[in-house]
C-alpha cells in the first residue's frame, strides 16, 4: 500500500482579504444612480403617447382576418383544398395584428 505524504500546512491568512471600501460601498450594484451619471432618457408624457384611434380597429381585424383565413384553410373553404401556404398567409396577418397590439398605447 502506498504511503500518503502529509499535505504542506498553507499559511493562515487572518483578517480583511479585500481592503476596506469607502463611501461607494453603500450602493450595491453601482457607484453612481443613473441620474447622477447623465444616462437618464426623460419619460415621454401621457399626453403625447397615445395610439390613432384607427390603430386598434386594425390591429384586431387583422387578428380576426387571420384566423378566419387559417379557420377556412382546416374546413377546406378556399380554392386549392387544404395548403400550408393558407396556412402561413393567416399566421402572418395575426402576427402583423399581435405586432400591432404591442405598440397600442
Amino acid at each position: 500500500m502506498a504511503r500518503r505524504s502529509p499535505k504542506a500546512k498553507q499559511p493562515v491568512h487572518k483578517g480583511r482579504v479585500t481592503p476596506k471600501g469607502g463611501e461607494h460601498n453603500t450602493k450595491v450594484g453601482r457607484y453612481k444612480t443613473p441620474e447622477e451619471s447623465g444616462r437618464v432618457t426623460a419619460a415621454i408624457p401621457n399626453e403625447v403617447r397615445h395610439s390613432p384611434p384607427w390603430w386598434g380597429k386594425v390591429s384586431l381585424t387583422l387578428l380576426v382576418g387571420g384566423l378566419l383565413v387559417m379557420l377556412g384553410n382546416w374546413m377546406t373553404l378556399w380554392p386549392g383544398s387544404y395548403t400550408p401556404w393558407y396556412l402561413l398567409v393567416g399566421l402572418g396577418v395575426s402576427g402583423a395584428g399581435f405586432g400591432m397590439l404591442t405598440r397600442y398605447h
